[in-house]
């Protein structure tokens, strides 16, 4: 990691300042779209900078589609994309055009990905494959002669007879998420060779979508795909303030690690010597809500539109040299048009998107989109729409914090004060008859980095305690206090239980000590729990 590190974290903070400046030069903001679909051949873009080198008249093109990725995650306190954290992301945006209002038009993987790859909007009842989608951006590339390669783990839109890896009926998306994700998408980088004859490569990878299971360094935080708690992060925590909070903090973990995953696409393209001339597009297909106290956090409604429709968009044309931030309102329907227009294709059918580019999306001013179920639509003016966003980011920086990812850890759960300091020097209170139960306690006593699992989610179950009683906690690694929470229930369930991230660094090779504590009202320390 440190070589790629050192190869993209210097350009993307040299070009911080770039980056912020150039967010003036797009702002004229959006103006209501016309309904009527977009000609035959979109728009060129305009403001991109291609003349340090001349490209191929027909250069390769990648389009990775990310799941369940709310954009604004990866902001810091100056709304950049933070190139501490998520150093990847920040130079490929540094090399090309974000997008950062961006949003997607659909809730649900299996429409919100057709439609990025046609450009056509979503209807009721339609199939993610071949067989209601029969033209797409796929058909685009076949016509100008491109080899096809798609590698689509909830969709089906590129069948063999045209695409190395096509498939005529969509995967299964349970066993998918459930393993082989961060394998799939590295053989799919693996693939990627450098020939003569210009090839379009196509990923979508279920990630960061849960389960939560990496961290920023490539370890997982236990061997298994399933939840230490099983149902923390469904529907029956969805109650629970603290829960949300952590559940929140392994996304973050997650998309850290997605970061890592998008370092080693580009550092291939580099060492091929192919990232100059190649065309690449990074995108999701839709964003999840981090909200309490609701039925869904997936199902887009007035109230959570704001976390689940802005979704990443950065495209790096070929040639391009220069980074640009485009403040219009482009959505994942536009994506396909602006494809073809940046590569000055014919994209050969009827779309409902646009060019990014173009004028007609500069002169967007509203967010709208369908529901799920089609039965209504959410609209929102743009202007409110970035303020409620700008909410969400406050609060994530004041809980997460940005830049390094000690930060992580301190800013949420109750008792802060007790970060960093040594249980032994703290008061003491007596055994008061709860104990408790530490998950895969054996997991800590044999960390071995090289097996690449590293057990920082610290869970269990607590009992003895009063019936719904809830306490404050703390667990200590090694003789120091990592995390401080507080206890929680799941709906229809009368356990009590506990969760925390701890940094991965906090954790030892070989064995190591865990006590999880309850932080008394006058502050003392009882022991509950130890590994």
């Amino acid at each position: 990691m440190r070589p790629l590190l050192i190869r993209f974290l210097i350009p993307a903070v040299i070009v911080t300042g770039v980056v912020v400046a150039l967010t003036s030069t797009t702002s004229d903001g959006p103006r209501t779209q016309r309904s009527a679909r977009a000609s035959v051949r979109p728009e060129a873009p305009g403001g991109i900078d291609t003349r340090a080198s001349k490209p191929p008249r027909r250069p390769h093109a990648i389009l990775l589609v990310l799941d369940e990725f709310p954009s604004d995650s990866l902001l810091d306190a100056e709304g950049r994309i933070d190139p501490v954290r998520y150093p990847n992301f920040a130079a490929l945006a540094a090399d090309g055009t974000w997008f950062r209002n961006a949003y997607s038009v659909y809730d649900s993987t299996t429409k919100a990905v057709p439609l990025i790859l046609d450009g056509i909007r979503p209807h009721p009842g339609t199939s993610p494959d071949r067989r209601d989608h029969p033209q797409s951006i796929f058909d685009m590339f076949a016509r100008h002669g491109y080899r096809l390669v798609s590698s689509e783990e909830a969709t089906a839109m590129c069948p063999p007879t045209l695409c190395s890896g096509g498939r005529q009926r969509r995967p299964a998306i349970l066993p998918n998420l459930g393993h082989g994700r961060p394998e799939r998408l590295k053989r799919f980088i693996r693939g990627i060779r450098r020939s003569r004859h210009p090839t379009f490569w196509m990923k979508h990878v279920l990630l960061p979508h849960g389960p939560y299971l990496y961290l920023p360094s490539g370890a997982r935080a236990r061997a298994g795909s399933r939840d230490l708690l099983p149902g923390m992060l469904t529907v029956p925590g969805f109650h629970d303030t603290f829960l949300t909070r952590h559940n929140e903090q392994r996304y973050l973990l997650q998309l850290g690690f997605v970061d890592r995953l998008l370092g080693r696409l580009l550092r291939r393209l580099h060492r091929l010597g192919m990232y100059d001339d190649t065309l690449i597009a990074v995108t999701a297909d839709h964003g999840i809500a981090f909200q309490v106290g609701v039925a869904t956090r997936r199902s887009v409604s007035d109230s959570n539109v704001e976390e689940l429709t802005p979704v990443p968009l950065v495209i790096k044309a070929p040639g391009q040299r220069r980074g640009r931030v485009h403040r219009a309102y482009a959505r994942t329907l536009d994506i396909a048009p602006t494809i073809a227009g940046v590569l000055d294709y014919r994209l050969g059918y009827p779309a409902d998107g646009r060019s990014a580019f173009s004028r007609a999306v500069r002169r967007r001013r509203t967010i709208s989109l369908t529901t799920r179920d089609f039965s209504a639509r959410v609209q929102i003016s743009g202007r409110r729409w970035e303020a409620r966003r700008r909410a969400v980011v406050r609060r994530r920086l004041r809980e997460f914090g940005s830049g390094p990812w000690a930060s992580l850890y301190t800013g949420i759960g109750p008792n802060r004060a007790l970060l960093g300091r040594q249980p032994d020097g703290l008061e003491r209170a007596s055994a008061a008859g709860v104990r408790g139960r530490i998950a895969m306690a054996g997991e800590l006593g044999h960390v071995h980095r090289a097996a690449g699992i590293v057990p920082a989610q610290i869970a269990g179950d607590l009992s003895g305690g009063a019936a719904g009683e809830k306490r404050d906690l703390a667990v200590a690694v090694n003789g120091r206090i990592e995390a401080v929470g507080r206890s929680f229930y799941l709906h229809g369930d009368s356990t009590e239980h506990y969760a925390f991230m701890v940094p991965e660094e906090s954790l030892h090779e070989g064995g190591n000590l865990v006590e999880v504590y309850e932080v008394t009202p006058g502050g003392a320390l009882r022991l509950l729990a130890r590994s």
